[in-house]
Order: structure tokens, then sequence, then C-alpha cells
């Protein structure tokens, strides 16, 4: 697990430091800095690889920005600095980096490093300062510590394994004309795409346990659903007009006649089709262990959104791994148990005075039982607390 990130100077996040658990949902207004958060991780994860280079950016679901965008601009900082830094703790491993953003140069390396630290335990396993002499053996700035230990064969297997679960980190953002098939996912992950391609590929393994079990639960929160398959596009359902991959999600509705009861993914809700995306994502083998994903309430009702995040919740922490969500959905807070520590509420804002991203975890106070919270705020749910304001920061000024 990613247990905690220092963002400096990234995007609209000035100095924040956030310690994680399994499940960790961002919520706040619009363009407070949630997808920031989610793309410092993601640049993170870029790092540990050895490079940070627009196709693993966009491997990770980070927005392609220009070099320059990637540091902070805000005018209450004052002087511009020419890096940002980031800083994560995984297991027994922690990696710092403070990365310069290249502009107006035609070298390939868009990013380097100016400044980088490696440590397990507290332990210094190999950096670099500006200072570093030639004599120190350091790849060049383009190039990680990391990678450079990782060539010399100097990395243990259980260093490796946990670089590794963050290398994998991506952001998933599941759109509607991907999903529907009439789109192409770009991203070309495996075994499921960043924006909501390969649902025909991921059914396959409903079959096999654990997915088996999600499938289930899938059915239960559409009730209109009576089973699922994969077949080749019937000319007299689908239009002429629309162009799809030659096997297709189908959806049996059991409420329509046999002749028509069978919808693709065209023609299928899109909430239904999101929701069956998310349940794949968790339960599938080749997922990556540690992910996000951007808008978690995307497409769905309110009622919908906290079943949702309750099964993502489940499966997570069943099949060990670890997730990060943005939402603008209060709802999405109803499925979470503040009183476990590895379910974690972050609300999201930006400072009055310099508009910088502030982040600040949403925790009952110490020694304070579940009965007792439940008593203070008369039952009401986290939802109702965010909407009459009583959680601080979570809502903007307001003329009505």
């Amino acid at each position: 697990m990613l247990r905690k990130i220092e963002i400096g100077h990234f995007k609209s996040i000035l100095d924040q430091k956030i310690e994680f658990g399994r499940v960790n949902i961002f919520i706040g207004c619009n363009g407070a800095g949630k997808s920031n958060i989610l793309e410092a991780i993601g640049m993170f994860s870029a790092a540990t690889t050895g490079d940070i280079q627009y196709e693993k950016l966009t491997a990770r679901g980070v927005r392609l920005s220009s070099p320059e965008v990637f540091k902070s601009a805000l005018k209450s900082q004052g002087k511009r600095k020419p890096t940002f830094s980031l800083a994560g703790t995984f297991d027994q491993l922690k990696y710092s980096a403070s990365i310069r953003a290249r502009s107006g140069t035609s070298n390939s390396s868009p990013f380097d490093f100016q400044s980088e630290k490696f440590t397990e335990l507290g332990k210094k396993l190999k950096g670099r300062s500006p200072n570093s002499r030639v004599t120190d053996e350091l790849p060049p700035p383009e190039m990680s510590v990391i990678s450079y230990l990782e060539a010399l064969g100097k990395l243990s297997d259980s260093q490796k394994d946990s670089i590794k679960s963050i290398r994998d980190f991506a952001i998933f953002a599941p759109s509607t004309p991907i999903l529907r098939g009439v789109s192409p996912d770009e991203s070309k992950r495996s075994p499921l795409g960043l924006y909501g391609g390969g649902l025909e590929q991921g059914f396959s393994n409903l079959l096999r346990p654990p997915a088996r079990d999600a499938a289930v639960e899938f059915f239960k929160m559409f009730d209109w659903i009576q089973s699922i398959g994969v077949r080749s596009p019937n000319k007299k359902i689908q239009s002429s007009h629309i162009h799809t991959p030659n096997k297709v999600v189908t959806f049996t509705d059991k409420f329509m006649s046999s002749e028509f009861d069978k919808l693709y993914a065209y023609d299928v809700s899109e909430g239904a089709l999101y929701v069956f995306f998310v349940l794949l994502l968790l339960t599938l083998k080749d997922s990556p262990s540690i992910f996000a994903l951007d808008n978690v309430d995307s497409a769905l009702n309110p009622g919908m959104v906290r079943t949702l995040v309750a099964k993502i919740v489940k499966y997570t922490q069943e099949n060990n791994r670890q997730i990060f969500m943005t939402t603008h959905n209060p709802t999405a807070l109803d499925a979470i148990d503040l009183f476990d520590d590895e379910q974690r509420v972050f609300v999201v804002k930006r400072a009055d005075r310099s508009g910088a991203t502030i982040v600040e975890r949403i925790a009952p106070p110490e020694n304070m039982t579940k009965e007792e919270w439940v008593d203070q705020y008369s039952g009401m749910r986290l939802s109702n607390l965010w909407l009459e304001g009583i959680i601080p920061g979570a809502l903007p000024p307001s003329d009505f």
C-alpha cells in the first residue's frame, strides 16, 4: 500500500502531506484539486519506473499537459519554483524526488530529477543532489536512482514487489462513448482500458471467482437484467449507423419480449455499464492492486452511488487492494465507516487567501465511540452533515 504522499509545488498543491488507508475518498467543490492529487500519485508512480515520459503518464491516466503546467503557478506563492516535489511511503520503502519540468527544449525527456532519496526503514539505499559528484556513480538526470539500483541487481525481491505495486498504479475514468463501444479506448490498458474499454474481454473472467460473485452482486443492483453475455452484433438489433467491435457485451432485459430482449452496450443504461466496469475492475485478477477512480459517482443516481461505493469498500478489502476515489456526490460518503481506520474521507478545498489546494481528513475525535458520534449528530448521515455545512469546508459560500 501507498501509506503516505508528500506533494510540493505540483499544480494547485503547494505543500500537502496525506496519510492513506486502504479505501480513500476525496470530496470537494469543482476545481478544488481532487484530480490533481490522483495525478500526483500517477506522476510518483511514473517516477518509480526510472523516468517520466509522456507515454508513461498516458498509461497511468495523467493528463498530458505541458511540462510547465505541472509546476504550481499561484500568484500568492511569489517567485515560481523551478521544480515540484513528490515523496511517497509504501510498505517499508520511501522514495522522494525533486523534479524539474523542462520547457522550451528539444530534449526527448520532458522531466529530470534534481534530487532523490530512496530509503528502507530509514536506511539510505541511494540518492542524489544538485551537488552530487561524478564519482557518485549516478544515472543521467532524466533517469531515477531506482532504475540504477534495479539495473545493477541491487534490489531484493520484496523491494521489487513493493515497487511493482506502485508502478502499476493507474487512474480509471470511464466515459460513456467508450463504455458503449462506439469510441476506442486509446489507453490500451489491460485487462480493462482506463476509459471504459475492454468490457467484452473482461466478461470472460466472470465465470471464475471472485469475479463471479461480483456478477451476482451486479444483478442485484439492476433488477431488470436477467443475464449478461458476449456475442456478435445482430443487424436487426444494432443500427448500421453504429460501428462497434466484432464482439459486444449483451444484456438480457427480463421485461422485454424475447425478440428484442438482447440489449447491446450501445443501448444499455450508462449507469449499468459504469457499475459493470467498476465491479470487473475490482475483481479481475490482472487489475492493478493500487488504482484510482476519478468521479466515482459518474452517471449514477445518489442511491446507486452509495451502493456502488459500499461494493467498492467490500471488494477492495477482500482482495487486498488499495483505491483512491474522487466524488462530487456526498451520498458516496455514506458507504464509508469512519471508525475503520482503513477507510478514510478527505475534504479537498482551496485556501481562502492563497488559492492552494488543502486536504483535510474527516475523522471522529479521539476516543469517541461510534454510538457517541451517532448521538452527537442525531443519527445524521455523512451526506447530510456535508449538505448542512457541518463538515468544515464542505460547501462554498452561497448567495441563496
